[in-house]
């Protein structure tokens, strides 16, 4: 049974209820611009790996920038940061649009990607600090970081079917301005949702170390793990429209994706609501081991009714991989580093994301669909490996 109660009594605060109902419409693109840009370079340049390299230009910078805006958050609060580069990020992605559209050559394009990618507004990682920082119990904070990756799930889920709507209207230069909107609409009613006065309070400047959270053993294998799962990841979406295409499909790539997404958001919102007795670490060894099997159920699906059922089957330890991990590195910070260690948690996922996204364009081009999820099994199982090197965690 899901129990909702630890949820209910979570958002008794109305004020936090109304922070992360708002942070949803800002965080869509996270949904939306990695498939967008894939789709729609593909289209305009008919290679799969010119898109894979755009998305990749787009992923690394927003690892570039990840570090730099959250040690800035961390010493000078989120004030006066989210609309300026809102903005860029919404500029940035309409002259992409345009670049893309005249044909004009692709460094140019790589370098708009960049710019989106580094302009960014880091709505997720506010939210996530300040459930760090605020004064929640071991079982509140799991609940907490579980309706996170539930909002990140739906943003997986609303978000390509968002893209499928851009396909619908003739272009998939439809979805990547719609992601500019929700950016445009979305910031502004973040921030005055009160989550800038929520976030908590700047820790002394004086009591920081130049590397940040990176001082920290533990909390740099924590985030080589996320890298690692994040190449796994990268590496298993780009299959999905690869599979599409392959099949004929190309409308159906939303459907597969919701296939994926919508069972991860449920498995997440119970994994929420249940206190686990084994380690975070053997949590996401479970989690990992379970998409490494769905990477390789993928790969043999015999119709898109089989790929869809696959797709659903692997998507159920997405939501729960993704909380454990936020635990996991939430647990291992500094608090005086918290911000900033979350951004790195961005930092290397986005790197891990954009080098699945590559590499796996490279190998759609050369060997079909089937040869990214075969790699994207490999990664996970590399991945479930390393958690022994991370120290245990045990949130309760």
């Amino acid at each position: 049974m899901l129990d909702l109660s630890a949820y209910r009594a979570l958002f008794a605060d109305r004020q936090l209820a109304r922070i992360v109902l708002s942070s949803i419409l800002p965080r869509l693109p996270i949904g939306m611009n990695a498939l967008g840009l894939t789709l729609f370079v593909q289209s305009a340049t008919g290679s799969f790996a010119q898109a894979g390299w755009v998305t990749g230009a787009y992923m690394a910078a927003l690892a570039v920038q990840a570090p730099m805006i959250g040690r800035w958050v961390d010493r000078r609060g989120p004030r006066g940061l989210l609309g300026p580069l809102a903005a860029l990020h919404v500029l940035a992605l309409l002259a992409l649009v345009g670049v893309v559209t005249q044909r004009m050559a692709m460094p140019w394009v790589l370098a708009l990607a960049f710019v989106a990618g580094l302009s960014y507004p880091p709505v997720a990682m506010v939210l996530r600090a300040t459930f760090r920082k605020a004064d929640l119990t071991a079982a509140q904070r799991q609940s907490a970081f579980a309706v996170d990756s539930v909002v990140t799930e739906t943003c997986f889920i609303l978000g390509p079917l968002l893209v499928s709507l851009g396909l619908l209207a003739g272009s998939p230069a439809y979805a990547v301005a719609l992601a500019a909107a929700c950016t445009a609409i979305g910031v502004p009613l973040f921030v005055r949702s009160g989550a800038l006065q929520r976030w908590g309070e700047v820790e002394p400047a004086a009591a920081r170390h130049w590397l940040g959270p990176l001082r920290v053993a533990a909390v740099r294998r924590s985030l080589v793990l996320g890298l690692i799962a994040a190449v796994g990841i990268g590496l298993n979406e780009m299959s999905i429209p690869a599979f599409a295409t392959e099949a004929g499909l190309p409308r159906a790539i939303g459907a597969f994706y919701a296939a994926m997404s919508v069972p991860s958001a449920l498995a997440g919102l119970y994994y929420g609501t249940r206190r686990w007795g084994w380690s975070l670490n053997h949590q996401i060894q479970l989690t990992l081991a379970w998409l490494a099997l769905g990477s390789v159920a993928m790969a043999f699906a015999p119709s898109p009714w089989w790929f869809a059922a696959a797709c659903g089957f692997t998507g159920m330890a997405f939501g729960p991989m993704i909380t454990a991990l936020s635990l996991q590195l939430g647990a291992l910070s500094p608090r005086e580093y918290v911000t900033e260690a979350f951004t790195w948690s961005m930092t290397v996922f986005m790197i891990g994301l954009g080098a699945g996204f590559w590499l796996g364009g490279l190998l759609v081009q050369a060997h079909g669909f089937s040869a990214t999820l075969w790699a994207s099994a490999g990664g996970m199982a590399l991945a479930a490996l390393w958690c022994l090197r991370v120290p245990q965690v045990r949130e309760h």
